[in-house]
């Protein structure tokens, strides 16, 4: 009996993502909200992320992306549909990248916010970014859905990037 052949290797993943805002808009920075393992949106490569600040959401990135980003910041928490017991934190690094955008504190070209998938977490920390530089909830959950379709399905998090506050209770 003859043994099935192996599964041929599987090709690293290519992360992708896709643009919320453009540079000087409302900022300097592009930002773009995408994932580690995603098939939607512009690849993001070693070179764009030498110039770009990157707010990983899951810990999927690729090593040599930690390595050359010219600012990594981590800010790692699941993807439940409930308010993360990290919100805090998480607003607290939204308001800390906005508040360096605004100051034009040594802005990136580009800023990427990325999760696994690019869906929900991304579009938590992103929308919350946004909201920071200025825009409005429905405005911002708006751009997200529209950049990546299906984004944002966790409603938990939709409800904290719309109003700003955490899940409604029931």
């Amino acid at each position: 009996m003859l043994e099935p052949l192996p599964a041929p290797p599987r090709e690293p993943a290519i992360p992708r993502a896709s643009l919320l805002a453009p540079g000087g808009e409302l900022s300097a920075a592009a930002i773009w909200m995408g994932g580690a393992q995603t098939a939607h949106g512009v690849p993001i490569d070693l070179h764009s992320v030498t110039a770009a600040w990157v707010i990983d959401c899951a810990g999927d990135m690729p090593p040599a992306f930690r390595a050359g980003a010219a600012r990594w910041f981590s800010r790692v928490f699941p993807d439940l549909d409930a308010v993360p017991p990290s919100l805090a934190a998480i607003r607290d690094l939204a308001r800390e990248v906005a508040d360096a955008l605004l100051r034009n504190d040594s802005v990136p070209a580009n800023l990427y916010v990325v999760c696994q998938h690019g869906m929900n977490r991304s579009g938590l920390v992103a929308g919350l970014v946004l909201r920071e530089l200025g825009l409005q909830g429905a405005e911002t959950v708006e751009r997200i859905v529209t950049a990546r379709p299906g984004s944002l399905s966790n409603q938990a998090f939709r409800h904290i990037v719309a109003t700003g506050h955490g899940a409604p209770s029931l």
